[in-house]
């Protein structure tokens, strides 16, 4: 079974995730049963898996959520907050179990104690776990069995409920002449390997004996195996149908436990159901329970179906799941391939070949096109980090005794792997402060006339060639004043310092390492690591923050991150000898300035642009590289770090080019204001600038003795 580990851990964390998503749901509406089904397909299916997998402990835990949710959808049992709580204390353990797979018995203490609660929880209710035995078309069956033909009924409902017009009518029409309606309900075996196989096989065996109607789930969601063990047709039959003939094919099919069929069939605008007309008994009765999947399921006529026939031969647009290491492979590859690209096109200009311009041209065409295509593999949701934050912010609200409501919106907004592995723990600072400093208690908000619940927004964006992630509160707001206090009493700021700072820049002080307003350390937030450490982050990534508050409404958390890492746009510029790359996302435009129109103030140099003053910086000078030198006219690049802005003058403006961003090694990376290196067409090795460490505090951050070393 080793080498379905990953496949595995894979869908675990998917249902997981899903259960976490449910019981977040079900806490705010008690009344919400899907949320119930759901849950409890999912540790049903998490149960089969483990247990096929061998992972007992896991099965053990999540078979005692499986009864706890059974109680729980049968209303012997309410929802409440501590009930959840014990529901997320299982699906928390399970979790560390999976993360560790290799050392399951070290968790054997810990999955006894938590079985017994759980236990506990529902055998406290007082209700009998046996069911009362029901009389079945071949005597008494089991609770299991008797459990299926009630799922296996419900479902026939379901469906029937789920009929189209157009479909309702192809039932009468199919009746008038004589030909009869029939669903048919398939069970596999616990723990069954390859369900699309098998679904697949069931399908092309149905289909010799009518039209198949509708499936449940749909077509797609069969192939994608987004089902339990059971999957429904509605069939057309032929009147010819033979229905013990079909019931023997289809369990004629590996795997195949459980076959009920029924006749179904629609009479003057009512539904009538008749009991089931044949059953292949199989060792043990099956779940049915599951919520629907897909859209509409696999609604077809019978042109459609043809259509949707095909589907089930691996459809192109089946899953794959790829190692990342792979994925960053492939991108290194096309990264040489795009320097190389450049290198070629260089050279071909000195030749006047018009064969060879046009297959240079097209070879531009199609690498450009191949570059698009990878970096488009690795843009992921999100939403694979925003998942996590619903069920924290509740944890977190819970302990300060608040009550808050977050809302997310944007969660499918897409961004290189990179970057989200690597925005979390930001974004866990910007909601722990929200929730510790930012929302007050409710006898607060009362006072102040708002809503006793709290709100923080998450929402994320595209924003040209930038993804913008904000975090908004309605809470207190910040104070200016008594930021500036406690940064003077903390000497990251002189008293002087704090007379003359504008409230914008005052608010921007808690961003220096060291500076928390928390009056007392709690186990969310106060220690003073919070915000500088969300600022250096984003800006590792080539991003920005900004922060806007208005005393007594609120905060908002501004960042803003580009699409990718790996390959990116720059403007290439001469700076002396040298030539160096600037991100075309920090540029916001480029000017000649002539020596009239730059003033001094204070020894720097300056230019008034729209009515903006606009510090000026030699950038071969800053870097080491030369001296400042008079022209007729200087060209200068404009650029902008979240708020602050400033114009570099260099020598030469090269032109835009596409970079492959390289990481330099250990012994220069600390280097402030380079992100990193590049290789140029004709093989030189150039820096690439990193602006916002440029810009940091006003002034330029790069050290001369480093460069000239």
């Amino acid at each position: 079974m080793e080498e379905y580990r990953d496949l595995f851990l894979a869908e675990a964390q998917e249902y997981l995730q899903n259960m976490t998503d449910c019981m977040l749901e079900l806490e705010k509406d008690p009344t919400a049963t899907e949320n119930l089904t759901e849950m409890f397909r999912a540790a049903h299916s998490l149960k089969g898996m483990s247990g096929t997998m061998g992972y007992e402990l896991i099965m053990k835990l999540t078979h005692e959520m499986e009864n706890l949710l059974d109680k729980l959808r049968s209303g012997e049992i309410s929802v409440g907050t501590d009930l959840v709580n014990l529901l997320f204390e299982a699906v928390d353990l399970v979790q560390v179990m999976i993360n560790d797979l290799d050392n399951q018995k070290n968790f054997s203490s810990d999955v006894q104690a938590l079985e017994k609660k759980l236990q506990g929880w529902y055998e406290s209710a007082g209700k009998e776990e046996s069911r009362p035995l029901e009389k079945g078309i071949d005597g008494e069956n089991s609770p299991e069995d008797q459990e299926t033909e009630r799922d296996a009924a419900a479902k026939d409902a379901f469906i029937k409920a789920e009929l189209n017009e157009f479909e309702k009518e192809m039932l009468k029409d199919a009746a008038s002449r004589g030909e009869n309606s029939y669903h048919i309900n398939v069970w596999l075996r616990e723990g069954s390997l390859l369900k699309s196989v098998r679904s697949y096989m069931v399908y092309k065996v149905i289909e010799k004996h009518g039209e198949i109607v509708k499936t449940y789930p749909s077509m797609q969601a069969m192939e994608e195996e987004k089902f339990d063990r059971d999957f429904s047709f509605l069939l057309l039959g032929k009147p010819d149908l033979d229905i013990n003939e079909l019931e023997k094919s289809i369990k004629g099919i590996a795997e195949v436990e459980k076959v009920i069929i029924s006749s179904l069939f629609l009479e003057d605008g009512s539904e009538k159901a008749a009991p089931p007309l044949q059953e292949a008994q199989g060792t043990a009765g099956a779940n049915a329970r599951e919520k629907r999947n897909g859209d509409q399921g696999g609604a077809v006529s019978s042109q459609v179906a043809k259509k949707v026939q095909p589907s089930l031969n691996r459809s192109s647009e089946k899953t794959v799941r790829v190692e990342t290491a792979k994925l960053d492979a492939l991108v290194n590859l096309v990264g040489e391939l795009i320097i190389n690209r450049t290198r070629v096109l260089e050279l071909g200009k000195q030749f006047k070949n018009e064969n060879l311009e046009a297959s240079l041209e097209q070879l531009e065409r199609v690498t450009t096109e191949l570059q698009s295509a990878v970096m488009t593999l690795r843009m992921v949701p999100i939403k694979q980090v925003f998942d996590r934050f619903p069920r924290m912010v509740r944890d977190l609200s819970q302990e300060r005794g608040k009550e808050i409501e977050l809302i997310i919106s944007g969660e499918e907004t897409e961004l290189d792997r990179t970057i989200v592995n690597q925005i979390g723990d930001p974004l866990v600072h910007l909601l722990r402060n929200a929730v510790d400093h930012g929302i007050e208690d409710e006898e607060e908000r009362k006072r102040k006339g708002k809503r006793p619940v709290g709100t923080i927004h998450l929402e994320a964006h595209h924003e040209g060639s930038h993804v913008v992630v904000s975090v908004e509160d309605d809470g207190s707001g910040i104070d200016p004043e008594k930021v500036k206090e406690k940064a003077v009493q903390k000497n990251i700021i002189t008293r002087e310092e704090a007379e003359v700072m504008e409230a914008d820049e005052a608010i921007r002080l808690i961003f220096r390492s060291g500076f928390s307003t928390s009056a007392e350390v709690t186990d969310i937030s106060g220690r003073g690591v919070g915000m500088d450490v969300v600022k250096t982050s984003i800006e590792a990534l080539n991003g920005t923050v900004e922060v806007k508050s208005e005393q007594g409404k609120g905060s908002k958390f501004i960042l803003r991150l580009p699409l990718t890492l790996a390959i990116i746009r720059t403007l290439m510029v001469r700076a002396g000898e040298e030539v160096f790359a600037i991100p075309i996302e920090a540029i916001r435009e480029n000017l000649f300035v002539e020596p009239h129109e730059i003033r001094t103030i204070q020894q720097g140099k300056v230019i008034t642009l729209r009515e903006e003053v606009l510090p000026l910086y030699c950038l071969k000078e800053e870097l080491g590289m030369g001296f400042f030198e008079e022209q007729e006219v200087y060209p200068v690049v404009v650029v902008q770090a979240g708020e602050k802005k400033a114009g570099f003058i260099v020598d030469e403006l090269m032109g835009q080019q596409e970079v492959v961003i390289k990481s330099l090694s250990s012994f220069i990376n600390d280097i402030k204001g380079v992100a990193g290196a590049t290789v140029l067409g004709d093989g030189r090795v150039t820096l690439i600038l990193d602006i916002a460490g440029l810009l940091e505090d006003g002034r330029v951050n790069v050290g001369k003795e480093n460069f000239n070393h």
